[in-house]
């Protein structure tokens, strides 16, 4: 074997084992055909006799036998199925309970009816040297990205990118999403998903977005840097839609219609103005409410007047925001005379 363990460390025995053990019999009684006879043992390992190591048992002898694997510090002997005519196969991974002691031998059983026999094996020093074996590859991050999206609303998709470690399990965390967003390795060290927001979603746009990659036990996590959706400049400029400035008006209910930036909050007051202050009353305000336009910036409301006079005026004010800005729009009208 070479010097250094590489990633698979393999040892053949085709020798005679170290010691054979007939149970119930004398030694003599070997060469008895119906006695079972193990001719070679195969053992090999990934990682050593670290925990988490898968090892692979091969044993040749008797056909039609049941095969099992004893070594001390493990809780129960390792099954082998008879793959082919006399060739017997298993596996076992190490847990961190395993207490395997590499000093003691291997022990190789195959049982046929009432008699069985057992060949001990030493482990390969190569694969005891776990100290010299290459450490597992450092598990990372590089770059964790999301491409940029106007709006957050439903039908909107969030399509997500991770460069770091290959082979591992990678997934991102929505703030207020219940379910994790798996994002599938497209090449080596190259992950990328999507999600497409739902009308019942929660999306807290102030929360951590935060993608984990994991390999085995080992995890590693990268907060995105970006927000949820990039600044641009927002337009609450407010259009009137159904009355010029100064236009007239009938009696009774009056209908106001207007348009300004996709789901901004506009603030709306109207205030009644008698032609004849003291003759008629004092102004007073007829309506005040704070309205949000739809997903087109349309927005409505409805006031009536509490002085039915030809000639009250009614200054209508409104105010619309949305993220940081702000835009006001002033509107005058006029009860029309006769």
């Amino acid at each position: 074997m070479k010097a250094q363990l590489r990633n698979q460390v393999a040892a053949l025995f085709l020798l005679m084992p170290a010691a054979v053990t007939l149970s119930a019999l004398p030694s003599a009684a070997v060469a008895q055909r119906a006695t079972p006879q193990v001719d070679s043992l195969q053992v090999s390992s990934d990682y050593g006799l670290a925990p988490g190591s898968r090892l692979q048992f091969t044993v040749q002898g008797s056909p039609n036998a049941r095969a099992s694997i004893r070594i001390r510090g493990l809780r129960a002997n390792i099954p082998l199925a008879e793959t082919s005519r006399g060739v017997y196969t298993g596996r076992y991974v190490i847990t961190r309970s395993d207490r395997i002691d590499p000093d003691s031998p291997i022990r190789a059983v195959l049982r046929r009816g009432n008699l069985s026999v057992a060949a001990n094996y030493n482990f390969p020093p190569d694969m005891t040297s776990v100290a010299s074996a290459p450490p597992p590859p450092q598990l990372r991050i590089e770059r964790f990205h999301m491409a940029t999206v106007d709006r957050l609303e439903p039908g909107a998709e969030l399509r997500f990118s991770l460069e770091g470690a290959p082979g591992a399990v990678a997934f991102v965390d929505l703030p207020g999403i219940a379910n994790d967003v798996r994002l599938r390795e497209t090449r080596p060290g190259f992950y990328e998903g999507s999600y497409t927001i739902r009308r019942t979603d929660d999306l807290n746009i102030r929360g951590p977005v935060v993608a984990t990659l994991r390999a085995g036990d080992r995890i590693v996590q990268s907060t995105l840097a970006q927000p949820l959706v990039t600044a641009q400049p927002v337009n609450v400029a407010i259009r009137i839609l159904s009355h010029s400035n100064n236009g007239q008006v009938d009696g009774g209910q009056v209908r106001v219609r207007g348009r300004t930036a996709p789901f901004a909050s506009v603030n709306v007051k109207v205030d009644a103005v008698p032609p004849v202050v003291g003759q008629f009353g004092v102004a007073q305000r007829v309506f005040s409410e704070t309205l949000q336009a739809d997903g087109s910036g349309y927005f409505d409301f409805s006031f009536s007047s509490p002085f039915p006079v030809p000639g009250t005026r009614y200054d209508v004010s409104m105010v619309a925001s949305k993220a940081d800005a702000t835009n006001e729009a002033r509107l005058t009208l006029y009860q029309r005379q006769g």
